[in-house]
């Protein structure tokens, strides 16, 4: 009596006491990898959301990364998006669309995600208190308590804030940009928040240095700077918020510098407006303030700054993308366009897919994530981590044994995960039934039973 493999479905191994041959699995070609770790999966369209039975994810916005965790801003449309935390790999729910606000209502969406430091994060999002009706704010996530930073019900240092784009959190400390409403007019602005006093950063009609003019808008699409000493930001003088746009650093007593804006020389000729290159983001790294142009994606210095088409500038000297960059002079591409050495040059894949084109990159450290679009136009968020273990999609049952009348069963597991052994008599049958729930410990896992009939098992991993 043997119990083959039979074949696979997502997420699970299915094994079954039948007299029949094992069916093999063909290898896949190996990701690329950084810093000798393979980039895995992370997130994909049509994965399913954690805890909404029969709904999968469409949407994958933005995400952040810091200390091998990941924290994504996804879901069902641009309309039911929800804050999920990634962490060796494992997927789970912190916010979505059922989850109770502390305000009352639920929430409707989620915009902006922070790192986790401190203890806690802080995300941008929408609360519902029915048709038509819904309230924008800043809220705190701590061990699965939300508690409300601000939002639009009430006023801060005489500001009404309408939510917080592209927050980012150092410590205790939270800087974005937002809308708001002071005296009947509505304005935009950065601000920083440390938990009791909401600093200006720049406002509506503050003069920017340089020759752009003053300040109408942070350019939604943009994110922040912030490491927990200076921040840093695209902005425009347009009237509709429109470039040329400036990339500018605000030091920690609130001194505004221009590092570089629209009217400057572009290294190959014209300007940067001239030139139609938009500066897409901006990242702090101590005394460099590192732009993004284009889209290609490097690193460089030994702490690893990740970032687009990138240009360092420090003490106010533009450096491109020929120069050597950080403590250790190099630059590295990150995720290969081509195999490396291929004769013909051959695309990268991962996971067998062609990927052509990546809309986001965040790093820590060597750590880094890549949102991607592949050739067949679905996205994925992927991520090479040290230390990380691949995501426990398939436990695959061993050879089980049969002894005094039991059948004992083995598969590998991921510390942390969570496992279910299901059994019934025929394939084509109703249900399965649950045989009991085990750990995942990192190692080897048994599960033993008496036997009662013929029939299958299955492993699956609990969301």
């Amino acid at each position: 009596m043997r119990i083959p493999r039979t074949p696979r479905h997502p997420g699970l191994v299915l094994g079954a006491i039948v007299a029949a041959t094992a069916i093999p699995t063909l290898p896949l070609a190996a990701n690329p990898s950084w810093k000798g770790r393979p980039f895995v999966k992370v997130l994909a369209q049509l994965d399913p959301i954690p805890g909404a039975d029969g709904s999968v994810f469409t949407t994958l916005e933005r995400f952040t990364l810091r200390d091998g965790k990941l924290h994504i801003v996804a879901g069902e449309s641009a309309n039911r998006k929800g804050l999920f935390r990634w962490h060796q790999g494992l997927l789970t729910r912190l916010v979505y669309t059922d989850t109770q606000a502390p305000t009352g209502g639920k929430f409707d969406t989620v915009f902006f995600t922070t790192d986790e430091t401190d203890g806690a994060l802080n995300f941008a999002g929408e609360v519902r208190f029915g048709r038509p009706g819904a309230i924008s704010g800043l809220f705190e996530w701590r061990d699965g308590v939300i508690t409300t930073v601000f939002d639009g019900a009430r006023e801060v240092d005489g500001k009404v804030l309408l939510g917080l784009g592209y927050p980012v959190r150092v410590g205790h400390e939270v800087a974005g940009a937002t809308q708001f409403l002071e005296a009947g007019a509505l304005k935009n602005g950065i601000f920083r928040w440390n938990g009791t006093t909401l600093r200006t950063v720049v406002q509506t009609g503050d003069e920017l240095p340089g020759s752009l003019g003053g300040f109408t808008g942070h350019p939604g699409r943009y994110q922040i700077a912030f490491d927990g000493q200076s921040v840093g930001f695209v902005a425009s003088a347009h009237p509709q918020g429109l470039g040329p746009y400036g990339v500018y650093r605000a030091g920690p007593d609130g001194t505004l510098t221009k590092l570089v804006d629209g009217t400057d020389p572009f290294p190959w000729g014209g300007t940067y407006a001239t030139s139609g290159l938009e500066f897409v983001n901006v990242d702090l790294d101590g005394a460099n303030t590192f732009v993004g142009v284009g889209d290609i994606v490097s690193a460089s210095g030994t702490g690893n700054s990740f970032y687009f088409g990138p240009q360092r500038i420090t003490g106010g000297t533009l450096s491109s993308t020929v120069a050597p960059w950080g403590s250790d002079g190099t630059q590295e591409e990150v995720l290969p366009f081509y195999e490396p050495g291929s004769t013909p040059p051959v695309r990268a894949t991962l996971d067998g897919k062609i990927w052509t084109a990546i809309r986001q990159v965040d790093g820590h450290g060597d750590d880094v994530a890549f949102l991607v679009t592949f050739d067949d136009f679905t996205e994925a968020i992927y991520a090479a981590i040290g230390d990380t273990v691949s995501p426990p999609t398939t436990p695959v049952l061993a050879a089980p044994t049969l002894a005094n009348g039991r059948v004992t069963l083995r598969f590998g597991s991921v510390a942390g995960a969570g496992y279910r052994v299901e059994f019934r008599s025929a394939l084509g049958g109703p249900g399965w039934d649950s045989r009991g729930e085990l750990s995942g410990t990192g190692a080897a896992l048994e599960f033993s039973e008496a036997i009662e009939a013929a029939g299958f098992y299955r492993v699956t991993v609990l969301p």
